[in-house]
């Protein structure tokens, strides 16, 4: 930890190693096994679980870009087995006691913004130069691209992915895949759940609620209602069911047709 600069009041367990030229403040909790790299910068009131690999020029927990921040008591969280490669910047949140939160065994790559109130789920991929607006939400194993941009507030559902370059404006529901800027839904990320070990029928059973949604002349109305009544026996309907219903920006509904 040579030429490194670690406040006393930072707790570290012994297992983890800090490359040389890094800054640690106050207030900071790292855990057990972290391999941090040199010149990483981790701010106060950050929490990093265990085993993770955080490389060189990272910055953690750092001031929210917003006006509304007023130097309030808040927290970045990262979870256990991150990979978070060069120079990615991770805000902490606005708000008393809020918390911007990183779950387990995400990789984000290089030069990746995310910023406050940022919820990211666990086994994701942001790919390098992407850029996440504050309160954006990713649902586990989702996936976005290479220098995409999030909107502020917008959610990805889990096992979605948005593609690189895209900009993405409201929410992407889980299972479906997206590009473009603006953003459009181009069908089911069917390679994803493939790779993810999603069965053929499940696969089937995910394009039915997708063509229901985005291929039928029902009604928005209908369309809820024929979810709710699909839900009690397929789960994935459930699963689009409740992101609809908790929308704030609205789903993403836009589409443009290729086989299925």
């Amino acid at each position: 930890m040579a030429r490194s600069r670690i406040s006393k009041r930072a707790r570290i367990k012994r297992s983890s190693t800090i490359g040389a030229f890094s800054v640690i403040e106050d207030d900071v909790i790292i855990g057990e096994r972290n391999t941090i790299g040199s010149h990483v910068v981790i701010r106060k009131g950050t929490v990093i679980g265990n085993d993770n690999m955080i490389h060189t020029g990272v910055h953690l927990g750092v001031l929210p870009q917003d006006y509304h921040y007023q130097g309030e008591r808040s927290r970045c969280h990262i979870g256990n087995n991150n990979i978070i490669r060069e120079y990615a910047t991770i805000s902490k949140a606005t708000g008393e006691d809020r918390e911007t939160v990183i779950g387990d065994s995400n990789f984000i790559m290089t030069y990746v913004h995310v910023a406050h109130n940022v919820v990211i789920g666990s086994h994701t991929i942001v790919a390098s130069g992407s850029q996440l607006g504050g309160h954006v939400q990713l649902g586990d194993h989702a996936t976005v691209g290479g220098l995409a941009g999030v909107h502020q507030f917008c959610r990805i559902g889990k096992y979605a992915m948005l593609g690189a370059k895209s900009y993405l404006s409201q929410d992407l529901p889980p299972y479906l895949l997206a590009c473009g800027n603006r953003a459009v839904v181009f069908g089911v990320n069917v390679r994803g759940l493939q790779r993810h070990t999603f069965s053929r029928s499940d696969i089937e059973r995910i394009k039915e609620i997708y063509r229901l949604l985005y291929r039928s002349s029902f009604g928005s109305s209908r369309v809820l209602e024929m979810l709710e009544e699909k839900a009690t026996d397929n789960d994935f309907a459930g699963d689009f069911l409740g992101f609809v219903r908790t929308s704030q920006r609205g789903i993403l509904l836009k589409t443009k047709r290729r086989p299925l």
